[in-house]
């Protein structure tokens, strides 16, 4: 049985490499046959199948119009650390269904809008260069929300999950699926807005954790008796500057919004908001900033996404930060509308 695994994990390794070596060795003048064999190894190491010859023809469009994109995209990179694209399981989808499956414009407007409390946080002397919430043992898996916009669910538990362990020292995964069925002021796997779902989580009085109420990536009935294993006292936020939002994340796990349009096939760098405008707060996805760094001069954000760990730099996008005077709201509006969990007792930071 183990050699078994070896065997398949090794023949998966093999087909990831020959499909990251082909796609960038293809130029717009490849062959018709060049495409459709790294397409064959594609839909090997993603298992796709589908359901007629018009279907698979018109995935191959698709696909072929993507890895032009991405070859195209790569080759205006200016900089070794700008980010850059690659072929992933959304290979087959067009900009314009994986938007419709997972992106949709977040609304800024809550019911908890009346009773949350705005950071007045003045202890922001002497913040560490760099902090990695990972390393420090307050952040889960990254998760994969599958065919659900249930993106602003994983990013509440995750806010919740690292301050429970910053309390506690207890690291619990989460059940994002109690606030998709649960939270009355959200939509569900169609969307909801993040305060809303740190508001419901006071009133009930805590959340259930993955393993007694686990994720299905659809739409299910309220457990009305799940258990309450982690409770947050309030909800705060902050006031949009990238100051405050250095200095909360040097405390602990946050919850964000950005406008996620052009990272179909990100998979790694900084990203510095190409596809974004500059002075806006429109935002299309919920994540959860789990740090921040530097490297060779370019400031950025750790964040922590549930695309699965398939996408990105397994899981996780590295945005640019320090960007104030271009970027009023952040890098694809990422400062615009920050919030984050608190307990009445914090523990020291680890």
């Amino acid at each position: 049985m183990m050699t078994f695994h070896i065997t398949k994990f090794l023949l998966s390794f093999f087909i990831l490499i020959s499909i990251t070596c082909l796609s960038f060795s293809l130029s717009s003048e490849s062959s018709y046959e060049d495409v459709f064999e790294l397409f064959q190894m594609w839909k090997k190491e993603h298992g796709r199948e589908y359901g007629n010859k018009e279907e698979m023809e018109n995935r191959f469009e698709i696909f072929k119009s993507n890895l032009r994109y991405i070859n195209e995209m790569n080759a205006k990179r200016n900089s070794p650390l700008q980010h850059r694209l690659g072929l992933n399981k959304f290979g087959d989808m067009s900009p314009e269904e994986f938007s419709k499956t997972y992106l949709s414009e977040i609304q800024m407007r809550s019911n908890w809008d009346d009773r949350k409390l705005k950071d007045d946080d003045d202890d922001c002397d002497n913040l560490p260069a760099s902090i990695d919430w990972r390393k420090k043992g307050a952040v889960t898996e990254v998760r994969d929300q599958g065919n659900c916009q249930s993106h602003w669910a994983f990013s509440v538990i995750g806010a919740i999950e690292g301050l429970n362990k910053i309390v506690s020292g207890n690291l619990i995964n989460l059940s994002a699926q109690e606030l998709v069925d649960c939270d009355p002021a959200s939509n569900g796997c169609a969307g909801g807005y993040y305060f809303n779902a740190f508001g419901w989580v006071i009133e009930n009085g805590g959340i259930d954790t993955e393993a007694n109420y686990p994720y299905i990536a659809k739409n299910g009935t309220c457990k009305e008796n799940a258990n309450k294993v982690v409770s947050i006292d309030n909800l705060l936020v902050l006031d949009g500057s990238e100051e405050a939002l250095l200095c909360r994340t040097s405390k602990q796990p946050v919850s964000v919004s950005l406008d996620a349009t052009g990272l179909q096939f990100y998979t790694g760098g900084v990203y510095g908001g190409e596809n974004c405008t500059k002075n806006s707060r429109y935002t299309t996805l919920v994540a959860l900033i789990v740090g921040y760094g530097s490297v060779d001069g370019e400031d950025y954000w750790i964040v922590k996404n549930s695309w699965g760990k398939d996408w990105g730099e397994k899981g996780y996008l590295f945005i640019k930060r320090n960007v104030s005077e271009e970027w009023p709201y952040g890098v694809c509006g990422i400062n615009a509308a920050v919030g984050y969990p608190i307990k009445t007792v914090l523990a020291s930071a680890m």
